[in-house]
């Protein structure tokens, strides 16, 4: 199961109503406080980070959208915060769901085999989940109309593919849209 990201509660003031040290310390001082601030913070996330694929590029990705939308939210300073709050949360849960490989492998819960590598089947449910997304269904048929699809666990293992595919592009499409608002 996906760890779930839910949406950030808005506090009831904003950061205009709000005092704090930071309106007594120089701009300057503040600058460097939050500097040294941010370094610890994304010490763990950088110590843990390799170069190897495209997970280590969305977990910075998903740390970057985690600490701006506590920002944002923790500052309810403008009115369309409950809207990025709520794509925010989307986009966390999607990347989640991503690394996790999450619709890659949703197929697998609706059989279970004797062996790892084994053909035969002790419990066949690959039809519920083939019936359960028709559009994902048609989608794989007309984009592989010379493949045999003969054998439900192909097309099962197909469907959950497009599935997977659909939700990465989804993490960027929302991206592509709605994080030019996500500002303060």
């Amino acid at each position: 199961m996906v760890n779930k990201y839910n949406k950030l509660p808005l506090p009831k003031d904003t950061a205009w109503e709000r005092k704090s040290w930071r309106s007594f310390v120089h701009w300057r001082l503040r600058y460097v406080i939050d500097g040294v601030r941010n370094i610890i913070r994304w010490v763990p996330v950088l110590f843990h980070d390799r170069d190897w694929d495209n997970y280590f590029i969305t977990k910075i990705l998903q740390k970057k959208i985690e600490h701006q939308r506590k920002y944002l939210v923790g500052k309810n300073s403008h009115m369309g915060v409950d809207k990025d709050n709520f794509w925010m949360t989307v986009v966390l849960n999607l990347i989640e769901a991503e690394h996790q490989d999450y619709y890659g492998c949703e197929y697998m819960d609706y059989y279970e085999s004797e062996g790892f590598l084994s053909d035969n089947l002790s419990v066949d449910n690959l039809d519920e989940y083939i019936n359960k997304y028709p559009g994902t269904k048609r989608a794989v048929l007309k984009k592989y109309p010379n493949h045999d699809f003969s054998e439900k666990k192909r097309l099962a293992f197909y469907m959950s593919d497009h599935r997977q595919k659909k939700c990465r592009d989804l993490i960027f499409e929302i991206l592509k849209r709605k994080s030019v608002n996500w500002w303060d």
